[in-house]
């Protein structure tokens, strides 16, 4: 009873915080208190609590020196220009029936660069919207597109924040963790691919504005080495160069460009690594300006309280009840049947991917101590369900922010393909593996008569 009543003040703590347009920390602090409590009500000194909380804490540390390098990363890439070459680059491949294909291409290339969602839609995905409205196109399809572009990478890139947490909670190296992705990736994306291709010329765009391509052209010198840092944070994880390096090379590389390319002044450089980066140009400060160390303060705090949980509640075994009936529902259904499950309800109950990541590996982990399997497996399974299904969730900020930075309602979430068609598949593909072995199980069971 009093855990059930601890966890009715968080999610009125979480109600409120969406209501009010608050951080979801203070939800998370809030939450904590009233765990905390529970804890010492049951029987566990505060101190054993605190110190329970503190080695989840520590755990998140991996986790935490690559999101103050993203902070700089955002701001440097903006200052350097390489966020304004892509952009630019990108709209030159715009025709009437190319666009909705082009608008998922992009967010995709920009997605597996950048590693946010939310960093991604902030800067091609307003540029695209706006050249959707000004030139006719349809917004719910556009809408769509942008946002199956931006979870490609939350998997896939080096940059990622989200694949970086998902391979720490899970006990992985992340490196190993992406390639795993990789490998359920290609048949989701070619079909997401070929649905926008037939959109686009379902649903083509009339004309495109220009003066897009202008501002950037005359804000920024798009010559060939501001490609450098996206190249880089690309191509050096593939030599087993570990993702907080590649991330570090490419920030020194973008810093290079704003100095040497860009011309920006090193004590405004300085600046906006720390504050986030702000063009001179008044038509391009809607849409590149961000970034910087104070971006992260609000993920670092979620990430940091969300492995305290951890701590605390892998400690006293608070959530045994819950854990219990998740295992009841893997023997039914199977293993990756409760990461969809599981997923799709701490997202809606806590609206954030970050402690529904956190919530799978600790609701789910036990299952596969007990069935020996490596954690590499545990890693896949999340990254092939609560990363992408929280953007269907339409009240978690995963979707709300992406959809209110867009200007668009929830009629866009159905055609964002990627993100229901890669758990989709995934799904599928784990049903013909659970059935593969219980005919091996049970083809073994049958033999042994004749052997006796």
């Amino acid at each position: 009873m009093d855990l059930l009543a601890a966890f009715s003040v968080f999610l009125l703590c979480v109600a409120g915080c969406m209501v009010l347009g608050q951080s979801l920390f203070w939800a998370l602090l809030a939450g904590f208190f009233c765990f905390f409590l529970v804890g010492m009500r049951r029987g566990t000194p505060a101190a054993t609590l605190l110190k329970m909380a503190a080695g989840g804490m520590g755990t998140s540390w991996k986790v935490l020196r690559i999101l103050l390098l993203l902070g700089l990363l955002t701001a440097l890439w903006r200052a350097g220009g390489t966020v304004a070459f892509f952009v630019w680059g990108g709209i030159q491949f715009i025709t009437p029936r190319t666009f909705v294909l082009v608008a998922f291409g992009l967010a995709a290339v920009f997605s597996l660069a950048f590693g946010s969602s939310f960093g991604v839609v902030g800067t091609a995905g307003i540029i695209l919207m706006a050249i959707a409205r000004s030139g006719g196109a349809s917004l719910p399809v556009t809408a769509g597109a942008v946002m199956s572009g931006i979870y490609v990478g939350e998997r896939l890139s080096p940059a990622s924040s989200s694949a970086a947490l998902t391979a720490a909670v899970a006990g992985t190296d992340q490196r190993s963790f992406q390639l795993r992705m990789w490998r359920t990736t290609p048949a989701p994306l070619l079909l997401t691919l070929a649905l926008y291709g037939v959109l686009s010329v379902l649903y083509p765009i009339q004309t495109v504005d220009a003066q897009i391509i202008s501002s950037l052209e005359g804000g920024f010198s798009l010559t060939w080495p501001v490609v450098l840092p996206a190249a880089a944070l690309l191509i050096l994880p593939w030599i087993n160069v570990s993702a907080m390096w590649a991330i570090l090379v490419s920030c020194v590389l973008s810093a290079g460009c704003a100095l040497l390319v860009q011309r920006i002044p090193a004590g405004e450089l300085l600046r906006a690594c720390i504050l986030g980066y702000r063009p001179v140009q008044p038509e391009l400060a809607d849409i590149l300006s961000g970034g910087g160390l104070i971006s992260m303060v609000n993920v670092v705090l979620i990430v940091i309280m969300s492995c305290a949980y951890s701590g605390m509640f892998n400690g006293t075994g608070m959530l045994a009840p819950v854990t219990d009936r998740v295992g009841r529902l893997v023997e039914r259904f199977g293993l990756f049947t409760a990461h969809v499950a599981v997923s799709l309800c701490c997202c809606a109950l806590f609206c954030n991917q970050t402690v529904g990541i956190v919530m799978d590996a600790q609701l789910l982990g036990k299952e596969y101590q007990r069935r020996k399997l490596p954690a590499l497996d545990l890693a896949e399974h999340i990254g092939n369900s609560v990363i992408n299904l929280a953007g269907l969730v339409p009240w978690a900020i995963a979707s709300s922010v992406p959809l209110t930075t867009m200007e668009v309602g929830v009629e866009a979430l159905p055609l964002a393909f990627y993100l229901w068609i890669l758990p989709l598949w995934c799904w599928g593909t784990s049903i013909k593996k659970d059935d593969r072995k219980g005919a091996a199980i049970h083809g073994q069971s049958d033999r042994r008569p004749a052997n006796l």
